[in-house]
């Protein structure tokens, strides 16, 4: 069913049954919580295995990067984290980068042509429709993420309407909460197999793939000072920027950041 852009859609609460069964792990599913991430954190050193999800349809304190707030209307957006236990220490990079593929794969098998913009958006359609936030505790990474699917234009704050987007409008389609956040479980977890199993790479790969910032103009900022480009692309060998730049290439740290100009 094709819908208007902007049009309002009001989503129930999540299936908790039909979510279940499309997951092999634990699910704790809320109606409200402060934030998913705080509840996953709070199991994760309860000992909760790994493959535990907790999700909710309305998130009081949802964060994201830097400490910046994530809001939603309730019932309107895909709102999760998941716990993992890696047999190995990940760095900070090889988080961002397989966190990134892995929901950015789970979008692809629900048909959404989804790309990476460093280190944790996901945009579709040049908007962005979800971010990452890894968190850590001990032994276990706690995945959050939100995926907007069907929050009206008009609820996103002015300064980000033209930036941020909602898969219903984008799309012009109807959008299942349930198959989004199941494809995103089963992309994170495969891509966290991957790399424990192979190494960082091949993920790394599919990442440059997906990469929404390789041919847009960049600024690139590192301990050393600021670099502005044509574009980037990850290194897979040295784990470096390569900033396209006056038709050479500069190097810059994963540590940097960047930004769209």
């Amino acid at each position: 069913m094709r819908r208007a852009i902007g049009e309002t859609v009001h989503m129930k609460a999540l299936n908790d049954d039909a979510l279940r069964a499309r997951l092999t792990g634990p699910v704790h599913y809320h109606a409200e919580v402060t934030s998913t991430n705080d509840v996953a954190m709070q199991l994760a050193r309860e000992g909760a295995p790994a493959g535990t999800l907790v999700c909710a349809d309305f998130q009081r304190a949802g964060r994201g990067r830097r400490g910046a707030a994530w809001t939603a209307p309730a019932g309107t957006s895909v709102l999760a984290s998941l716990l993992l236990r890696p047999g190995k220490t990940l760095p900070a990079s090889h988080l961002a980068i397989l966190t990134g593929v892995g929901l950015a794969n789970g979008l692809r098998a629900e048909d959404i042509a989804a790309q990476i913009k460093w280190p944790n958006d996901l945009m579709v359609r040049n908007r962005k429709v979800a971010g990452i936030l890894v968190e850590t505790a001990a032994d276990a990474v706690v995945v959050g993420f939100g995926i907007n699917c069907a929050i009206p234009e008009e609820a996103f704050p002015p300064a980000l309407r033209d930036r941020a987007g909602s898969l219903h409008a984008l799309l012009e389609r109807d959008i299942s909460r349930e198959a989004i956040l199941a494809a995103a479980v089963a992309g994170l977890l495969d891509a966290v197999a991957r790399v424990e199993a192979g190494g960082i790479i091949k993920v790394l790969l599919e990442w440059n793939a997906m990469n929404w910032l390789r041919r847009r103009e960049v600024r690139v900022t590192g301990p050393l000072g600021a670099v502005e480009g044509d574009g980037l692309f990850l290194d897979g060998h040295k784990l470096v920027f390569h900033v396209f730049k006056d038709g050479g290439v500069v190097h810059m740290p994963l540590a940097s950041t960047v930004e769209a100009r």
